[in-house]
């Protein structure tokens, strides 16, 4: 090695790195604003997403028709509507009452192939009243199988009659249908519908 090799001190650079400016006082609070709004975004969503996404909500209460009216009830619907064994209909037989102005509304759902066809399968509304013997005030067939949380039954506006309307989702296609169907006194008919994009 040569002297001058030897004696050159090493050489050192500091490294420099350039200081940022900080931001002006406006621009803080901005950004702590916006986090405080995006926070707040983010819990209303996931709040309003647990409430009003669940399953159940979305789900017609359905019971063992035993359990919900009288036994004279139960087989007048049964013979008035289908012509199946008396005991298994009985078993197979579902309802969902609705509290209306005078009495109430009783909607049975047979859970039974045999009353399904091309049209869907078969449900009846009959109007219970307190001393009086039940009344069938509507009779459809309609399709059960429907997107999930999307109720085939729900109760819709009272229209000032003695039993509210009632709303019923189809399937048309790829898209929604709701029928409205409202109590006239006598029957429910048909009182409007709405297409919707599912």
């Amino acid at each position: 090695m040569t002297d001058s090799a030897s004696n050159q001190a090493p050489i050192q650079q500091e490294l420099s790195t350039p200081t940022i400016p900080a931001p002006p006082h406006w621009l803080w609070q901005v950004g702590y604003w916006f986090r405080v709004g995006f926070s707040l975004f983010l819990l209303l969503s996931v709040l309003i997403g647990m409430a009003g996404c669940s399953s159940s909500a979305a789900t017609v209460p359905w019971q063992k028709a035993t359990a919900v009216v009288p036994e004279s009830v139960l087989e007048q619907v049964i013979q008035a509507n289908t012509d199946l064994d008396m005991t298994q209909a009985k078993e197979t037989l579902l309802a969902w009452t609705v509290d209306g102005k005078e009495g109430k509304l009783t909607l049975f759902n047979f859970n039974t192939p045999n009353l399904c066809g091309a049209l869907g399968c078969l449900y009846t509304g009959y109007w219970l009243r307190e001393n009086q013997s039940a009344v069938e005030v509507f009779q459809n067939y309609l399709n059960p199988n429907l997107p999930a949380n999307k109720p085939l039954f729900q109760v819709g506006e009272n229209r000032g009659q003695a039993l509210p309307c009632l709303e019923v989702l189809q399937m048309e296609g790829n898209r929604l249908r709701q029928l409205n169907y409202c109590f006239n006194g006598d029957r429910y008919q048909l009182a409007d519908s709405q297409l919707f994009t599912s």
